[in-house]
């Protein structure tokens, strides 16, 4: 059983003693490491118990799954073990979304994934046959099979399923305990300035902030507007993830405040900006007639966590490496 390691508290004073070119890079260089050490911890568990056949990854929203799924196959690449990648997400079930009574469409109930299909494909390919494996096209909500996307695992193989309920005992127990390992990811920390607050679950939305601004067309208040789905899953399956994983990541990268915070901030202004004018476009994360859930609290939330990371220093995104989580969000 897994447990969250040691809340990571931070103050803004804490961030600016960082602050310089070559101080910033060495606090870059140590949050990496922080990081990494956790993947490595992981991955040599693997390498010294030659048995293990899968990896079972689960974390919430924006916690850096894929990310560190990617680190830990290249560990184990690099070390010798043929590692393949298998996301629940493309195993999201074709039919019509359900909402909640906002209009909010439901992305992470464990029944909008076929558990079915998922459960079959498992068990063939630990019995080592070829597998298509689908591909889900979330614009047209479409499972299609693309001819070249086929696995066969061998007997030395891992096969990495990562997902938002990658730790369901449903998928989990497709293979008896000693020839599988899991970890549960999610940031772990809080900053504090003066009377306000940042929080680990602030924390993922202003990094989903970024990503759904610049990777999905969304406005930062459409990302706030959609979050009480993401809690009211997250506050069921997060404590029994945690309970059924091997490991727990803290995937905090200390440096990040200084990085995704003032470029979430940007984006929040942005939208903010456009509602007090009138000009704020309807999300596309409700099916609400009046173009968002709940707008008023998403306001008053986007007001809160500008004045937050108003205070936070801002530091360029280049400093950030090629091969850090935070690239999931920038």
């Amino acid at each position: 059983m897994a447990e969250y390691s040691d809340l990571v508290v931070l103050t803004i004073d804490d961030l600016e003693r960082n602050l310089g070119r070559s101080k910033f890079r060495e606090f870059v260089t140590r949050s990496e490491k922080r990081f990494t050490d956790q993947v490595n911890l992981v991955a040599d568990h693997i390498l010294n118990n030659r048995g293990i056949r899968a990896i079972f990854v689960s974390g919430p929203t924006s916690s850096g799954k894929t990310t560190s799924s990617m680190l830990m196959s290249k560990r184990l690449t690099e070390a010798g073990l043929r590692t393949f990648h298998l996301e629940l997400d493309d195993y999201y079930r074709p039919q019509r979304l359900r909402f909640d009574d906002e209009g909010r469409p439901d992305y992470e109930s464990i029944d909008t994934i076929d558990l079915d299909l998922l459960g079959d494909d498992l068990e063939r390919l630990f019995d080592n046959q070829e597998v298509a494996i689908p591909t889900f096209n979330f614009k047209d909500r479409e499972r299609l099979y693309l001819p070249e996307k086929k696995l066969k695992l061998t007997d030395g193989d891992v096969l990495l399923v990562e997902g938002l309920h990658g730790l369901s005992n449903v998928i989990m127990d497709k293979l008896p305990e000693e020839r599988r390992v899991s970890y549960f990811i999610l940031p772990h920390a809080r900053v504090l300035s003066d009377r306000r607050m940042l929080s680990g679950s602030d924390i993922r939305i202003l990094r989903r902030i970024s990503r759904d601004v610049q990777h999905r067309g969304a406005t930062a208040i459409d990302t706030i507007d959609y979050w009480p789905m993401i809690d009211r899953a997250e506050s069921d399956f997060i404590p029994r993830y945690l309970e059924a994983a091997d490991f727990y990541i803290n995937s905090i990268l200390l440096y990040e405040f200084m990085v995704v915070g003032p470029m979430a901030r940007v984006e929040i202004e942005r939208s903010l900006e456009r509602f007090f004018k009138g000009e704020l476009p309807p999300s596309s994360y409700t099916n609400n007639p009046s173009g968002h859930s709940d707008l008023k609290r998403a306001i008053n939330e986007a007001v809160r966590l500008s004045a937050v990371c108003e205070q936070l220093p801002a530091v360029d995104p280049s400093y950030v490496p090629d091969d850090s989580i935070l690239q999931e969000f920038l």
